[in-house]
């Protein structure tokens, strides 16, 4: 992670924002302090999250816009909420809160204030003789909207009460070339790897606990599926429940670096795959994610993307950080 950001930030030259919501994208909000000397500041997506992870760094943790409500509960000082309204706006300052940000629809049209919306924040913040800690808004199609939207931005924050740190573009940032970048970057995808000439940070393994030799014909899990050879199958402390979803699609595991077929399909906390011919024993590791390809062929065969395959990893999952 700390090779991505000095990446990341030596191509940008600007702000970093290190993105580490849903649990640093499955990759545990320890993570954070791995690279909490690198970063400027953090984002995640709820109160509970910037909790969380002010339990392990300290630096100002941006909350995405949303429910504001508990805001009203509590106050922390390295916490910034987001407003899109005016009346957000009152109540968090109301509930203490010195430092906030604005986020600004830009043309997702999921969250954000529109150009009447931020007029009335922008005077209700003179009024009041404060102003936005950041201002950011949402690129919808990554690269093909990044233009677009990055002219309107830079026209709805020309108000220099909103020129502080200004951020819209993500992980995409690593490829765009002569835009202005504004003063930060927010960084997610490409942090934990997943773009090119980054490295992936987190391998995802299961023990094998148990080889059988099936004959052909027989049986292997749940419902009909039979053998048409002898196999050596193994099976994996690894199921649905972990994040290793049933689908039509050939899934498979890595075994010494071997690519294993699962057999059947995958149980609630098991599944079986076919080690024949390798020299495997009891005890040792299977590997759904050993290199970025194997997460892509993941996402792939659930017919989704790769953030969806990392947040998937949760619940029970051990992480052990080196």
């Amino acid at each position: 992670m700390r090779h991505n950001v000095r990446m990341f930030r030596a191509r940008t030259r600007n702000g970093f924002c290190a993105v580490v919501k849903s649990n640093a994208y499955g990759h545990g909000i320890m993570a954070a302090c791995g690279i909490e000397t690198l970063a400027d500041c953090f984002m995640v997506a709820t109160a509970d999250e910037a909790l969380e992870l002010l339990s392990v760094i300290n630096k100002p943790v941006l909350v995405l816009g949303g429910d504001i409500s508990p805001y009203m509960r509590f106050y922390e000082s390295q916490i910034v909420p987001t407003v899109y309204n005016c009346s957000q706006l009152n109540w968090v300052l109301n509930a203490g809160y010195k430092r906030f940000s604005v986020e600004i629809d830009t043309g997702m049209h999921r969250l954000g204030a529109d150009e009447n919306e931020l007029n009335a924040i922008v005077a209700r913040c003179k009024e009041l003789d404060v102003k936005p800690w950041s201002v950011y808004s949402h690129l919808y199609g990554g690269i093909s909207s990044a233009a677009e939207q990055a002219a309107e931005f830079g026209r709805l924050t020309a108000e220099p009460i909103l020129k502080g740190k200004r951020h819209l573009y993500c992980s995409c940032a690593l490829d765009l070339d002569g835009f202005d970048l504004f003063d930060m970057s927010r960084c997610g995808i490409a942090m934990y790897g997943y773009h090119s000439g980054m490295n992936i940070c987190m391998k995802v393994r299961a023990k094998i606990v148990a080889l059988n030799l099936v004959h052909r014909g027989e049986h292997v899990g749940y419902g009909d599926y039979t053998l048409d050879r002898d196999a050596l199958i193994a099976t994996v402390r690894c199921g649905y429940a972990d994040g290793l979803r049933r689908c039509d699609k050939q899934l498979y595991l890595k075994v010494r670096g071997v690519k294993c077929k699962v057999v059947g399909v995958p149980c609630m906390d098991l599944c079986m795959i076919d080690v024949t011919g390798l020299q495997c024993r009891v005890g040792e590791y299977a590997y759904l994610i050993s290199e970025k390809e194997d997460a892509e062929y993941l996402a792939k065969c659930y017919g989704t993307i790769v953030y969806e395959v990392l947040t998937g990893f949760n619940g029970r999952a051990e992480r052990i950080y080196i």
